[in-house]
């Protein structure tokens, strides 16, 4: 089942349609300009898509000084011939569901350009002796009300893991602490397959707080919606911690591929703060490694 697009008066449709073949993994991603022509504030987003999508995710490239014309791309060859897109690359949506719906508080809005270029990606192995169809709609709705705040967000991420080949309880954990201060609406988390577990606390600048976020499906992690948002004050921030299983007989790294693993958090807040971040202030790993407290 398809997703319609909304009304032009209401909103608008973001997507991409491509084939996977037989035992298969495509990483591709479609650029394409938004069919707007002024400032369109966002306030709730419905998407759909084909069922065990690796990750799907929306990225602003009309924000990075990129010379991408519209079209279909390998993915692996874009971030490989241009890196910054990924630490300075701003995703607006990303999903791992088949189905999700998201809506901001009253109020609260992401203000997108008018005709903003954007950039589509897709992650999808087949593991079947066929063909398969593989698409993705993303449905934007324009907010009705007055804005009264707009929203920014990041992604942490920990680039260097090392998942002994064996391991039965390896952890993975990192610390950030915001550079000024906000009000958190969303938070989510992305590992893939070996990571059975991801934990996100808050983290004062000195001692592990209380359980923020939790998931047990590196399938579909959950887009937890903070209402009224959440105060993260300058000097705190998080803690999360990736909990892996290797039966593989190689040792698991960090990479782009369903091979390799992850271990990051993504969080959007307000208000709308270009250089807001969350840095990272120690990490960690071993068996059974907890951070220090």
């Amino acid at each position: 089942e398809d997703l319609p697009p909304p009304l032009p008066e209401e909103g608008f449709q973001m997507g991409i349609d491509t084939t996977v073949r037989p035992g298969g993994e495509i990483w591709r991603c479609f650029v394409a300009d938004l069919p707007t022509t002024g400032p369109t504030p966002v306030n709730r987003v419905h998407a759909m898509q084909t069922r065990g999508v690796h990750h799907m995710d929306v990225m602003a490239l009309g924000l990075l000084d990129l010379d991408l014309e519209p079209g279909m791309y390998e993915c692996d060859e874009l971030y490989a011939n241009h890196p910054e897109m990924m630490e300075d690359g701003i995703f607006i949506f990303a999903s791992q569901n088949e189905e999700e719906v998201l809506e901001l508080p009253e109020g609260v809005a992401a203000l997108l350009p008018g005709g903003l270029r954007v950039m589509v990606e897709i992650h999808y192995v087949n593991p079947t002796p066929n063909w398969v169809d593989v698409w993705s709609r993303v449905n934007a709705y324009r907010i009705t009300e007055p804005v009264r705040d707009q929203i920014w967000g990041s992604a942490v991420r920990d680039q260097d893991i090392n998942v002994p080949p064996g391991a039965t309880e390896h952890i993975e954990w990192t610390r950030c602490v915001m550079n000024t201060s906000v009000d958190m609406v969303l938070l989510s988390t992305h590992t893939h397959e070996l990571a059975r577990r991801i934990e996100v606390f808050r983290f004062d600048g000195e001692h592990t707080g209380e359980l923020l976020y939790a998931n047990d499906d590196w399938h579909a992690p959950e887009l937890k919606l903070y209402d009224p948002p959440m105060p993260i004050a300058r000097g705190t921030g998080f803690e999360f911690r990736c909990h892996y299983r290797n039966p593989r007989s190689t040792e698991a790294h960090w990479g782009f591929t369903a091979a390799d693993e992850m271990c990051q958090i993504g969080f959007v807040h307000t208000p709308f703060l270009l250089n807001a971040t969350c840095e990272v202030v120690e990490s960690g790993a071993g068996t059974n490694a907890l951070p220090p407290d």
